[in-house]
């Protein structure tokens, strides 16, 4: 049986790949990459997903970051990575056994591989019975993944599959961004081993008071630390908490654009030395986004200063 895992709140970045500019896996820039998002504080690594440009490393590659990860993690954070991915079924389920095989906390089930965008919820049921019994004990969780199409899962879809499951099914990243959506999951699942984590920002605190486990989003590859606090803070210090989220709210826009190289050029400006090259098609950003980013991470980098002052008198 795969341990469990620690499910104190907290963010759990979408971990990024970094690429040498010949378009090849720089690992010593992915060691420093998982060390800085450890001493940020972060509850856990989801390594091998969207942002790490899932669809386009292959699958030894993909198991390459995935061992790395838990080798650099050695147990101070659980870590998570994407399987069930390949050409064929037998392919699909090969990569959960491989992904299983290197110590993964849970290995992650893109919702949008197990079924056609045209199937119904009931189809997305029975693939998921099929995996339960197909992967013995292997520890699993899911992510509302939107590429190569977003399915969502209804709260009362998630309820039967948790509730299915037991302790199997550990770990949802919701992509839904409405919390009425979440309460509804965070209902359906009550009293089960799944917890979910917010992708969406702007509704990471009302997320967290509703009883989601924390964040795991882009957002974690810009200020992990603060998100982090966030996830400590938001039932003790309640106007820190909403001062956090004004923050977040504010800077959102800048973190989202061309991502995910802008979040390897500001990791770099951090001290994280990466290229910001990216096998996805994304255009390299302008000397008045290179300005813009720098200028957001001082913003950043000015905040926290300030609140640790703040704390400290």
């Amino acid at each position: 049986m795969i341990s469990p895992i620690n499910h104190a709140a907290g963010v759990w970045p979408v971990v990024l790949t970094p690429f040498r500019p010949d378009g090849k896996i720089d690992f010593p820039a992915y060691r420093k990459l998982l060390e800085y998002y450890i001493a940020e504080g972060v509850a856990g690594l989801f390594a091998v997903c969207l942002s790490s440009e899932l669809y386009q490393l292959t699958p030894s590659e993909r198991l390459e970051l995935a061992r790395e990860a838990v080798a650099v993690s050695g147990g101070r954070v659980p870590v998570v990575a994407c399987g069930y991915l390949g050409n064929t079924e037998a392919e699909k389920l090969q990569s959960v056994f491989d992904m299983a095989a290197l110590g993964m906390d849970a290995v992650v089930i893109p919702a949008c591989l197990l079924v056609p965008q045209e199937a119904g919820d009931e189809a997305l049921f029975a693939a998921f019975e099929t995996l339960l019994a197909q992967t013995a004990e292997i520890r699993l969780g899911i992510y509302e993944c939107p590429l190569p199409y977003h399915r969502l899962i209804p709260p009362q879809l998630l309820g039967r599959m948790a509730h299915l499951a037991g302790e199997r099914l550990a770990f949802l990243k919701d992509t839904c961004c409405d919390p009425a959506a979440i309460a509804g999951k965070l209902r359906a699942s009550a009293g089960t081993s799944l917890r979910l984590y917010n992708a969406n920002l702007t509704t990471c605190l009302e997320s967290l008071k509703l009883g989601a486990a924390g964040y795991s989003g882009t957002s974690a590859n810009f200020y992990p630390g603060l998100l982090a606090e966030l996830c400590r803070c938001f039932r003790d210090d309640p106007e820190r908490a909403r001062e956090l989220q004004q923050f977040f709210n504010l800077v959102q826009r800048h973190v989202e654009f061309k991502y995910p190289r802008s979040a390897k050029h500001f990791l770099n400006r951090c001290g994280v030395p990466m290229d910001d090259f990216c096998r996805i098609g994304c255009d390299r950003l302008s000397a008045e986004q290179l300005l813009q980013q720098e200028a957001l991470r001082n913003y950043i980098e000015r905040f926290a200063i300030r609140e640790k002052s703040a704390e400290n008198h």
